[in-house]
């Protein structure tokens, strides 16, 4: 009897090793399960390449992870795949989208993920951060970003005009501007000092040059504040000083950028609003085109070095199958090596404060054209437009407004009235909704 009750047990206990070893997870077996992670890019070409090249170095620098990337995928792209339930795990995109896109429920809020980890956003330069909230949350981070805080000026013309110089003050800019223009026998302009507007109504950079902001801490609009208003009126001088049919038939009669007509190349204009990666071959010493800090407000002094920061976003789908991996390999991409070999191959300015002074990026002659933006990134008056789930209508009534005040349809302060009286009752509406969740 106790040889019976003795092979019963051994026969259980082999039954239950063998249970034990069928169920036991790769861990226990000294193996790990992989997980692969869809990456999906935007871009073509190099840019593409090089996120190819620093996934396939995160790949080899571990082995749970395998992420597989997907370039030329633009925006429509994405949001179908997210709104269809195939979506990706990672995603970069334009950083405007990520606003109207949480709003979808297409994009996760990192908040868990980040106190989970311990993740520390400090180093992230705020500017750039900031863009990535939603209702002051963290929806996504920038893998880089461009900026607009210089004023280019083509030197000969300086010299022509015997001005030793850039302005340092809006004030100085307006009076050069005047020295710089100049007209035919008939009045026409045949070389003009500066357009506020070219290449485009820029309804972001100018208000925060003059320290201006277009939402407060209650959900209110301010696009009518006074240093909006004054932003529009400063460009609208240039319009009454040359006149809007004069300045407008100047410009269907310039040269189209980068070619060799380009008016800020040739000399036809003199001065302009300047970003990191435009004419990186004709800056510099020998260059034709010179750098310097966008002017400020003579009455503002604290406003030096202000500018545009207009970061690229990437972001987790809400539907990601592998929201914890892909959170992996995006503070892998905000790592400081990382960020400064994304920005040599790039030609753009990475997003760490800690990176812009590494040597391997200030010493770089790759990217010496660039020197002077990586300094005055470091700059506290960066801003940008507020993100929200409402961006684009905003954006699209400040346009649309700001160009009618520039022809002198109506007055600065009318135009951001009407931009507050059309917007507020939709921001009013997105609160109320987010408060009803």
């Amino acid at each position: 009897m106790k040889k019976t009750k003795r092979k019963i047990l051994l026969t259980l206990v082999s039954v239950l090793a063998i249970l034990m070893s069928a169920c036991a997870s790769p861990a226990s077996n000294g193996t790990q399960e992989t997980v692969e992670i869809d990456f999906w890019n935007p871009f073509t070409g190099d840019g593409a390449k090089v996120v190819d090249e620093i996934m396939r170095k995160f790949n080899e620098s571990q082995d749970r992870i395998v992420v597989k990337t997907l370039s030329n995928q633009d925006p429509q792209k994405q949001l179908t795949a997210i709104s269809g339930g195939n979506a990706p795990d990672l995603v970069i995109t334009y950083w405007n989208n990520v606003g109207p896109w949480s709003e979808a429920g297409a994009v996760l809020n990192l908040e868990r993920l980040i106190e989970k980890s311990g993740f520390d956003t400090n180093p992230i330069i705020p500017a750039a951060l900031e863009r990535m909230k939603v209702d002051g949350e963290i929806h996504g981070f920038p893998i880089s970003m461009s900026m607009a805080n210089k004023l280019f000026y083509n030197k000969q013309a300086f010299a022509d005009a015997g001005i030793a110089a850039p302005p340092e003050t809006l004030e100085q800019l307006f009076e050069y501007a005047k020295q710089l223009t100049k007209r035919d026998a008939n009045g026409n302009i045949t070389q003009i000092g500066f357009i506020p507007d070219y290449p485009w109504i820029d309804n972001v950079f100018w208000p925060i040059i003059f320290g201006g902001s277009w939402v407060d801490d209650n959900g209110k609009l301010t696009a009518n504040q006074p240093a909006n208003v004054a932003a529009i009126e400063y460009q609208a001088q240039f319009y009454k000083e040359f006149g809007v049919d004069q300045i407008n038939k100047f410009k269907s009669g310039m040269g189209q950028m980068n070619t060799p007509q380009d008016p800020i190349i040739t000399g036809t204009m003199a001065m302009m609003i300047g970003w990191e990666n435009w004419y990186t071959d004709k800056r510099g010493e020998d260059g034709p085109i010179g750098v310097a800090p966008f002017p400020y407000p003579e009455d503002r002094p604290d406003l030096k070095n202000s500018g545009m920061v207009s970061p690229v976003a990437m972001f987790i789908p809400a539907k990601s199958d592998n929201p914890e991996e892909a959170w992996e390999v995006m503070q892998y991409l905000l790592s400081e090596e990382v960020q400064i070999e994304y920005a040599v191959k790039n030609k753009t300015i990475p997003i760490l404060l800690s990176a812009l002074d590494n040597p391997e990026l200030t010493r770089n002659e790759e990217v010496k054209e660039l020197r002077e933006f990586y300094e005055s990134a470091k700059s506290p008056n960066l801003n940008g437009f507020p993100n929200s789930i409402y961006i684009n209508e905003y954006l699209q009534s400040l346009t649309e407004e700001t160009e009618k005040a520039l022809k002198g349809q109506i007055s600065a302060q009318e135009a951001m009235d009407n931009v507050v009286e059309k917007m507020q009752p939709i921001a009013d509406k997105a609160n109320a909704d987010k408060a009803n969740k």
